[in-house]
């Protein structure tokens, strides 16, 4: 039985499923980090750590009545470690497409499906810890995401364990500190459209929703094709952003190709939970060494696609993308 914490809650049951491989003391106190982190955090159903896609240890609290989550079963264990190591494989994938923007390494992907969220954290070379919260039919934007940010902050643990800086997954470590001073210079934004005109309130969202410290570029995409892009990537407060031969003109080719090929990406990624999680893929984020790339499902023919460059931003621009997917939402009733 789980131990009373000091507010009086009771600890979790922790079921432990550890490989065999598993023998020495460094590895061992890796699982003890984990552990701690599971019984800590109120949400976080499972925890596996893999090592070059083999499964070092999982974690969950399936078998505590009063910590697992509704209509979960013990047998859903096996398919968790699959899907984990399934989603590493496309880490790893997902990475050398990422690299081409020069923007860093690939260190934080974020599923969430209609009932729950998936979260696959970079540790160190090959090695990742993967997260699993059930969230039911809570909306995304409404949630403080605590299994989020403590995966965030277990990973940096990991790291700090074997004397490696953080990352700062999430930008969760700088969300508290003071917005930049917003640069009073205005630029018109970089506007390319491939169809006729958007209704102009679907526009207007996008255009309001870029700033120069935070959204940098917008695109709307209908039917897998990018129909609207919008960027500040000119704006001279971003100016350090492009060195030498990586140009605004470079990252927006770059990033309209990612749009098409989101598509399938989110169908891979989409299979990757078919089986083991319920309902569609509804937000992506891959989350960078500098910033994120963002996708938001607004109906089942249209998607968002939002990008930051600015790594303490990512958390805020996560919520601001889910506030846009929202709003252009409303103009699509029927769906």
């Amino acid at each position: 039985m789980g131990a009373e914490m000091a507010a009086g809650s009771r600890v979790p049951d922790i079921t432990a499923h550890v490989g065999g491989h598993i023998d020495d003391p460094r590895e061992r106190a890796l699982l003890g980090i984990c552990a701690r982190a599971v019984a800590d955090t109120v949400g976080l159903h499972h925890l596996a750590y893999y090592t070059d896609r083999v499964l070092d240890f999982a974690l969950d609290v399936f078998d505590d009545a009063d910590h697992a989550p509704p209509d979960t079963h013990t047998e859903a264990r096996p398919g968790l470690r699959r899907l984990g190591r399934q989603l590493c494989g496309e880490f790893e994938r997902l990475n050398e497409r990422l690299l081409r923007a020069h923007t860093g390494t690939l260190i934080r992907t974020v599923l969430r499906t209609d009932d729950a969220e998936i979260v696959c954290d970079l540790v160190v070379r090959a090695q990742f810890v993967v997260a699993v919260t059930y969230t039911g039919l809570h909306d995304y934007i409404d949630e403080s995401n605590s299994v989020d940010r403590t995966l965030a902050g277990l990973v940096r643990n990991l790291r700090d364990h074997v004397g490696l800086p953080s990352q700062n997954p999430g930008g969760y470590e700088t969300e508290s500190e003071a917005d930049p001073a917003e640069d009073t210079r205005s630029i018109e934004p970089h506007v390319d459209r491939r169809r006729s005109r958007l209704p102009r309130e679907i526009e207007d969202a996008c255009l309001s929703a870029l700033s120069a410290p935070a959204l940098h570029l917008v695109a709307y995409c209908v039917d897998d094709e990018t129909v609207f892009l919008a960027d500040v990537f000119e704006h001279p407060a971003l100016s350090m952003y492009f060195p030498g031969p990586v140009t605004p003109e470079y990252r927006r080719r770059y990033y309209r190709e990612l749009c098409k090929q989101l598509a399938g990406i989110r169908t891979r990624l989409a299979r990757v939970s078919a089986h083991m999680l319920n309902g569609r893929l509804k937000r992506v984020v891959l989350d960078v060494e500098q910033g994120a790339v963002y996708y938001f499902r607004v109906t089942s023919r249209v998607y968002l696609v939002g990008v930051t460059l600015h790594q303490p931003r990512v958390r805020h621009m996560d919520l601001r993308m889910a506030q846009l997917a929202a709003e252009c939402g409303k103009f699509h009733p029927t769906e």
